[in-house]
């Protein structure tokens, strides 16, 4: 296994784990997250524990499931699915997802998530107590 999938295994280790400050520690100071196509990216810690810890208000991430992978030099390609359950509604979303990331001196130097946001307003796949 490379160093970067070693990387990418414990920031998806921390996320489980809800360590916020283990999490950020797998990112370069000038990192780049590009969470939506057509947002400004988060290029800071603090704004991303912002926006962790508000998105943790609406979501929480049951599963972070890494199914294939591809890699080049420091960037790596990511199919995956993540089960998130959904607070407001009560109901666990299943949400496949693509990444990108590129590496630098083993950590995150950019992130980008691309997923189907029409599935957050689809029907629930199934109903789930908190």
């Amino acid at each position: 296994m490379s160093e970067n999938m070693k990387t990418l295994e414990a920031m998806i280790a921390a996320s489980k784990r809800k360590d916020h400050d283990a999490f950020l520690a797998t990112l370069a100071d000038d990192f780049e997250y590009h969470w939506r196509v057509g947002t400004k990216p988060i290029s800071d810690k603090a704004t991303m524990l912002k926006f962790i810890r508000n998105y943790e208000q609406g979501f929480d991430q049951r599963e972070w499931t890494v199914l294939n992978w591809a890699e080049k030099g420091d960037t790596l390609l990511v199919e995956g699915l993540e089960q998130l359950y959904d607070r407001a509604r009560k109901v666990l979303i299943d949400n496949p997802f693509m990444q990108a990331i590129e590496f630098r001196e083993g950590k995150v130097r950019k992130l980008r998530d691309y997923y189907d946001s029409a599935r957050f307003q689809a029907a629930p796949n199934q109903e789930s107590a908190a």
